[in-house]
């Protein structure tokens, strides 16, 4: 931005540090808070939480989905649902624009609290900008520990 506008260099670096000191305080509040989530076992609808499952330190131990972009079958839910059994997981998670009947599915059988995630910047009505968008993750995924 600054080689296209160098005349407001100035105001682009001084927004920067202010984004970069707000982000470096709002990561050290997320990982205090999202402390109680590391080791939970979780199911996912699809992989595109490793990233979020990693930060957090939870466990991936099973998915709804067989293969990328594949909707479960009744066999492959009905597989995972026995899996769990010897392998219980805590919470189910999906994003809000996948198909929940899959996670309603495996939560009403089993008693594992489904939670919906935004996955983006308006994905929910409380995620409207970035710093809301984890804090609204962290508070449904730790509602869903209760």
């Amino acid at each position: 931005m600054a080689e296209i506008d160098p005349a407001d260099a100035g105001t682009f670096q001084s927004r920067l540090a202010d984004f970069e000191a707000r982000w470096q305080d709002a990561i050290s509040r997320w990982e205090k808070r999202g402390a109680p989530l590391k080791g939970v076992p979780v199911v996912v609808h699809h992989r595109q939480w490793v990233y979020l499952i990693h930060w957090l330190g939870m466990q991936r131990v099973g998915e709804l989905e067989p293969k990328p972009g594949v909707p479960p079958t009744p066999g492959h839910l009905a597989a995972l649902q026995a899996q769990l059994k010897a392998q219980p997981a805590k919470l189910i998670i999906h994003a809000a624009y996948e198909d929940p009947a899959p996670a309603r599915w495996l939560s009403q059988r089993t008693g594992i609290p489904e939670v919906t995630l935004p996955f983006t910047v308006g994905g929910s009505k409380r995620a409207k900008d970035l710093f809301s968008l984890f804090d609204d993750t962290l508070d449904r995924l730790l509602e869903g520990l209760k």
